[in-house]
């Protein structure tokens, strides 16, 4: 099949468009990642894996008060271009809703709608657009062919809100990395950048370092690691990062490591004692996720902490791969993290036989089976369209 993997961002690390670009390549389907053109960055490239990226141009600018226009030359360009594909698969709410532009034009089209968050529930968006999204889902979600989502949680909500609206089926599909295969843990990588020593103890958050992400709680807590064995890395980049960096200069406890290419992220993280989840619950989307950290700490071997997230606590419970930090507070993390490092390294090696059924269970060769099953049922369906 034709596939059109739409995402409105340039393509240069979003890790589960990439990902399924990669799955969907490799059983046959031919391929294009849509994606939106920005400087420095080719229009067209052809990935090694079989798939081909194209970046479209807008030459409305870059403006706040132009915004709606610009999306709007997005919408109108891509669409015209990619309407005669056979899927669009739609990476997030804005692209469903060119989908169903594209569809209206082309009724032929078939629409996956891939839901990275609660799209109607997320981080920042305001009141307004947030109601548009669930008014558009509540409208139109019976027009794609599959609904994609991230967590038991949000797909549990999907299927309250749009069951009744005609949403024709529905499949979980996590974000989770691929399997680990070999390891450089014994070449420290994290450790040597930072000056780290071997017995030091080392809890590493890792992704954006933006606001609702519990970043601000655990620099309020980090006064507390100077001089002691704990020592809190921050790995990524993102709005906080100047905030992480006077933290950094205040304390010798705590470390900034700019991201890191993709590949290497698991060998950083396997550095590591304990990963931390402490996303803040502000909205459904961010109190149903189950996000990428989770998951690569996991496959990096390491056992977790994480904040009250429903989805994130019975994960780790079913495992035994962590612990839950009751009070989302400086002082309960302090806490938490004192507990965990008076059990290394005997918590870390305990814990190993249970990481590694983790493994075996939670890595994205397992995971895309679900995803190529979805166009395994699309292409079945096309076929008796034929007969």
């Amino acid at each position: 099949m034709k596939i059109a993997n739409v995402v409105l961002n340039d393509f240069t690390r979003d890790n589960r468009v990439l990902k399924t670009a990669l799955s969907l390549a490799e059983v046959g389907h031919e391929v294009t990642v849509v994606a939106l053109h920005g400087n420095h960055l080719p229009r067209v490239e052809h990935h090694l894996a079989g798939f081909r990226i194209e970046r479209v141009h807008a030459y409305v600018p870059a403006l706040r008060i132009l915004a709606f226009f610009k999306w709007a030359e997005f919408a109108f360009r891509i669409v015209l271009t990619y309407r005669k594909v056979d899927v669009w698969h739609c990476n997030d709410a804005e692209a469903f809703g060119m989908g169903l532009l594209a569809k209206w034009s082309r009724p032929r089209l078939k629409l996956v709608y891939d839901c990275h968050e609660f799209e109607s529930e997320r981080n920042g968006k305001p009141a307004w657009l947030s109601k548009a999204v669930q008014r558009m889902e509540s409208r139109h979600i019976h027009k794609a062919e599959e609904v994609i989502v991230v967590s038991p949680s949000i797909q549990a909500a999907y299927e309250s809100r749009y069951a009744d609206r005609g949403m024709r089926r529905i499949s979980l599909v996590r974000n989770v990395p691929g399997a680990r295969s070999g390891s450089s843990t014994a070449h420290h990588p994290l450790r040597k950048n930072l000056g780290l020593k071997e017995d030091d103890f080392v809890a590493i958050y890792q992704g954006a370092l933006t606001i609702n992400r519990g970043i601000e709680t655990l620099l309020a807590m980090a006064p507390r690691l100077t001089g002691g064995r704990i020592h809190l890395v921050f790995m990524g980049y993102g709005l906080l990062e100047p905030e992480v960096m006077e933290a950094v200069k205040g304390s010798p406890n705590v470390h900034f490591q700019p991201a890191v290419p993709y590949e290497a992220v698991l060998d950083y993280t396997a550095d590591a004692d304990v990963g931390l989840v402490s996303v803040k619950p502000v909205c459904l989307s961010y109190l149903y996720c189950l996000p990428n950290k989770l998951f690569e700490s996991i496959q990096a071997g390491i056992p977790v902490l994480v904040n009250n997230l429903p989805d994130c606590v019975e994960l780790i419970e079913q495992f035994g791969i962590g612990a839950r930090v009751v009070n989302d507070t400086p002082e309960g993390w302090y806490d938490a993290l004192n507990e965990a490092e008076g059990k290394s390294p005997a918590w870390k090696v305990q814990a190993i036989g249970r990481i590694r059924e983790a493994q075996a269970s939670l890595n994205w060769e397992n995971e895309s089976r679900r995803l190529t099953a979805i166009y395994d049922r699309l292409k079945a369906n096309e076929n008796l369209n034929l007969e």
